[in-house]
């Protein structure tokens, strides 16, 4: 070993076999400690397990593994999220952002955590499945819409626009039209949580669906109030199919058709549309 050279105990080994293996470092020499970076650790070395609480993204490290920074990326663009210094056990990422509709979850192929530990750096896929599924949608006296989202995925669920067109008096935009463009779209979720999901404050935790749970909404607009009159025809009790499209923060959209019938004598709603009274579900 040329003189000067200080090797620390703890990288000597992993040094040596870099030299036998790489001759152009013995013709390098040296006047203090090589670092070594690059070196990849296994997965299951230093993560356990991950889940989410509420709008946290939630990573365990191994018990015996000093975690320097983990670091938060979307896989597909390596754009940064969150970084933070050293976590100890667990690391909480935020990944969800309700009161600003967004969230750092996608499709696949989703987030990857990236740990840096004085021995090498390791990786850790996060991508789940996002999907909910609407039902018992209930159209309202007053032209507004009763409904309960579902959330079927792993990952929590934000709800960033819920919309619910076809045959209804008044219909929203079409989500799943070709046309729809969701970076230039930005009316509002038009929904609100309602009973036990009623919202606390301005965070808008209540458009935050939590895994494997149901919450009961009710929209912010009348998509069954006819906003250029009614007559008696259109509470006549013809059956109707709807269509309601959730759009989550992840990207996408899922949608679901449901019948329903419009009766009783026609009323004003509020003095700027009209709506008839005793509307009637049939199936969702």
């Amino acid at each position: 070993m040329p003189p000067g050279c200080n090797i620390p105990f703890m990288n000597r080994r992993p040094l040596l076999q870099a030299l036998a293996t790489g001759g152009a470092l013995l013709s390098a020499g040296c006047t203090e400690s090589l670092p070594l970076t690059g070196t990849r650790l296994e997965t299951d070395d230093v993560f356990g397990e991950y889940w989410y609480e509420e709008t946290d993204l939630l990573v365990q490290f191994r018990d015996d593994v000093d975690v320097e920074q983990a670091i938060l990326v979307d896989s597909s663009t390596d754009e940064e999220f969150d970084r933070v210094e050293g976590p100890v056990g667990t690391v909480r990422f935020p990944v969800l952002f309700p009161n600003r509709l967004e969230t750092a979850l996608s499709s696949y192929p989703g987030l990857r955590v990236r740990a840096e530990t004085p021995d090498g750096t390791a990786h850790l896929s996060v991508w789940e499945v996002i999907h909910g599924v609407t039902s018992a949608v209930e159209p309202l006296p007053d032209g507004r819409a009763r409904f309960t989202l579902e959330n079927q995925g792993d990952a929590p669920l934000l709800a960033r626009f819920v919309a619910i067109y076809g045959d209804v008096p008044n219909p929203t935009v079409d989500p799943q039209a070709d046309s729809f463009d969701p970076s230039t779209f930005d009316p509002g979720p038009g929904i609100i949580g309602i009973e036990e999901n009623r919202p606390l404050s301005p965070s808008r935790t209540d458009l935050v669906v939590p895994p494997g749970e149901t919450k009961p909404f009710e929209t912010t607009y009348a998509p069954f109030a006819f906003p250029d009159g009614v007559d008696a025809a259109d509470c006549a009790g013809d059956e109707r199919t709807g269509r309601i499209a959730v759009v989550p923060g992840s990207g996408g959209s899922m949608a679901y058709d449901f019948t329903y019938r419009l009766e009783g004598e026609p009323a004003n709603v509020e003095g700027r549309a009209a709506a008839c009274p005793d509307p009637v579900v049939d199936s969702n």
